[in-house]
């Protein structure tokens, strides 16, 4: 997949990829009005939370031998929140495959909450081929918005998702990390790109979605996204500057260091 097809699907979020989402991101409702956007059946969330929910949900689109197929949010008897880390092991036991959660990271972030969520491969008619449980763990620290780490079990499907090209890719205990930081910048319908907008999306890591907002809003995003023990694991930074992707780096080096007992 690539980050236009992200960029397109930020417009076309439905119930599916949205219910039950809000306590991803714990203080989103805290916001100030500007960072809002409308999108569409009048569900109201951050820029933020939109692109978090696009990269760590999975709203993917791929092709299955030539059927063009999406996984999203899914119905799950086993998806539930949790607030404390002692539940772990539940957590693992439910979801079916190791997940490494530490409590607090250097850089201040500790842990303020966990939400275990359904997802699903959809086929053509919308149905679900493939469920499955991801872990959703929202971060924060004092006067600093949330960073989030998103886990979900690597998928064998024939014809996967192409992955996004990263900004860099470091080798960090002996584990790839891809680092990337993207600019996203939704505008209302209608709205006419310019020549810069253009450039800018040509260079790369710039993308612009089209959703039923009056305003235009525009944010960086940073990720670091590596597979760690048979699962995918993504850090976000959905406040980004230029010292993000170091961050997460070191976040991701720490994480890597714990899940190996360091």
């Amino acid at each position: 997949m690539n980050r236009e097809l992200v960029s397109r699907a930020l417009s076309g979020l439905d119930d599916r990829h949205i219910s039950d989402t809000m306590c991803f991101s714990p203080g989103v409702m805290r916001d100030a009005p500007e960072r809002t956007v409308h999108m569409k059946k009048k569900r109201i969330l951050t820029v933020a939370l939109a692109a978090a929910l696009l990269l760590a949900l999975g709203v993917t689109a791929y092709a299955v031998s030539g059927i063009v197929r999406s996984t999203g949010t899914h119905a799950m008897p086993k998806a539930a929140n949790y607030a404390s880390l002692s539940d772990l092991p539940v957590v693992e036991k439910d979801v079916g495959y190791p997940v490494t959660v530490p409590e607090r990271f250097s850089n201040g972030c500790r842990f303020a909450g966990l939400r275990v969520e359904g997802e699903a491969v959809f086929g053509e008619n919308d149905e679900p081929v493939k469920e499955y449980y991801s872990v959703l763990v929202t971060y924060s620290r004092p006067g600093a918005a949330d960073r989030c780490l998103s886990i979900s079990p690597v998928l064998e499907l024939p014809g996967g998702a192409e992955a996004p090209e990263p900004s860099e890719r470091r080798i960090i205990g002996g584990v790839a990390v891809d680092l990337s930081r993207d600019h996203y910048k939704l505008v209302p319908e209608g709205y006419e790109k310019t020549e810069a907008d253009r450039e800018m999306e040509a260079a790369g890591h710039y993308y612009i979605s089209f959703v039923d907002a009056e305003e235009i809003t525009e944010r960086d995003y940073a990720f670091a996204g590596f597979v760690l023990n048979s699962a995918n694991y993504m850090l976000m930074d959905m406040d980004a500057d230029d010292s993000s992707p170091d961050d997460l780096a070191q976040m991701a080096a720490e994480l890597i260091a714990a899940a190996n007992g360091e």
